[in-house]
């Protein structure tokens, strides 16, 4: 394919007003063009990505798991980008289904990204914390937040070793994942380059949360510890949910619960078999979406894209108005609604073509940002 990206930084000296604004549209138009290239390409299905597999040690002990996929002829150098698991499965069921097509980390991968992907702690192939090893389900919530963002931390340090002459890093979360990352870029503002907040609650206006239900009656911000533990344990049945109204291959079911269950040694234990995941981030969430923040965004300084689903059910319209309300320091604010897409938008072959152009827009090549 043609490196349209590449060809389009020739303008980045240019410092004038009326210079960067044709600089600006210059990016857009090429980018545009790369992306018509980018999903018509006849090459693109025929060669494959090559994934290698790792750990990194957190400072507290906790071996996380990290995936790395590359494309050797990408049509671009778009820097490194990071994705991380929901708040169910693990981030190979979140990002790299794949089967029967290409998954949607390979495909960003495929447009120029050196992807890596992530688990928390306590989630696919990282380390499980004391209280799921323990089986003591009443213990403490498995996994808040704060955990993540030291599993966040380490990862990032490696990504940043990797890539010692490149100041780009995007990031990017599904749901719950882009919640750890915003809390992790409050704190630690100058590591991120481009922010990815998909499908993420924030804050706002309390209420209208879909799950709701799941809060203590004596308090609608903290999680009823009765029905739902330190953890819990999820089936087939159960992981595929609402994802299996809107996907009719058998295959990539299949393979989405294979890689969902896979982390987890004890899955096949139980019968039917189940996989353990943390009770952590419905717990965190529940504060969210009931008046109390888990992080400042005011602190964020990189570039942010606010994208969200119009039908998704975990976060909410006031979660996008209150995150760019408080995103002061950020270097740029782009919100982005998907019409008619829902909470799997981005797993959705035939549906996940919106999401993807979103994202790679965003991300496109700034010459500025590179040393």
């Amino acid at each position: 394919m043609t490196k349209i990206n590449g060809d389009c930084q020739s303008t980045s000296g240019m410092q004038s007003f009326r210079d960067r604004v044709t600089r600006s549209m210059s990016q857009l138009i090429c980018s545009i063009l790369f992306l018509g290239a980018f999903f018509s390409s006849a090459a693109f299905a025929s060669e494959s990505a090559e994934r290698e597999d790792f750990f990194i040690r957190t400072a507290d002990g906790y071996n996380i798991f990290v995936r790395q996929i590359t494309y050797a002829n990408p049509p671009a150098d778009r820097g490194p980008l990071l994705l991380i698991n929901g708040g169910r499965p693990g981030v190979l069921a979140s990002w790299d289904v794949d089967k029967p097509a290409v998954s949607t980390a390979e495909l960003l991968a495929r447009a120029g990204h050196t992807v890596y992907l992530m688990d928390a702690r306590g989630f696919g192939r990282s380390d499980f914390t004391p209280e799921m090893d323990d089986g003591a389900e009443d213990g403490p919530v498995a996994v808040k937040s704060h955990e993540v963002v030291r599993d966040i931390t380490a990862v990032v340090s490696d990504i940043r070793e990797r890539h010692p002459n490149d100041l780009r890093l995007a990031a990017m979360g599904w749901a719950t994942g882009s919640q750890w990352l915003g809390h992790y870029a409050s704190l630690y503002p100058e590591t991120i380059s481009h922010l990815i907040y998909y499908q993420g609650a924030y804050g706002g206006d309390p209420g209208g949360w879909t799950f709701q239900s799941i809060a203590s009656r004596q308090d609608p911000s903290k999680l009823d510890r009765e029905d739902y533990p330190a953890f819990r344990c999820s089936t087939a049945a159960q992981v595929i949910g609402r994802l299996a109204e809107e996907v009719d291959d058998q295959i990539f079911l299949d393979r989405y619960v294979e890689l969902a269950m896979e982390g987890d040694e004890r899955a096949t234990e139980h019968e039917p078999a189940c996989f353990r995941f943390p009770s952590g981030p419905l717990a965190d969430t529940l504060k969210l979406v009931n008046g109390r923040p888990l992080f400042d965004a005011g602190s964020i300084t990189s570039h942010v894209l606010i994208l969200r689903s119009q039908n998704d059910f975990w976060s909410r319209p006031q979660d996008v108005i209150a995150l760019a309300a408080h995103l002061e320091r950020a270097s740029s604010i782009r919100s982005v609604e998907l019409p008619d897409a829902s909470h799997y938008v981005h797993l959705l072959v035939d549906k996940r073509q919106d999401f993807i152009e979103a994202v790679l827009l965003f991300t496109q090549v700034d010459p500025e940002a590179q040393n």
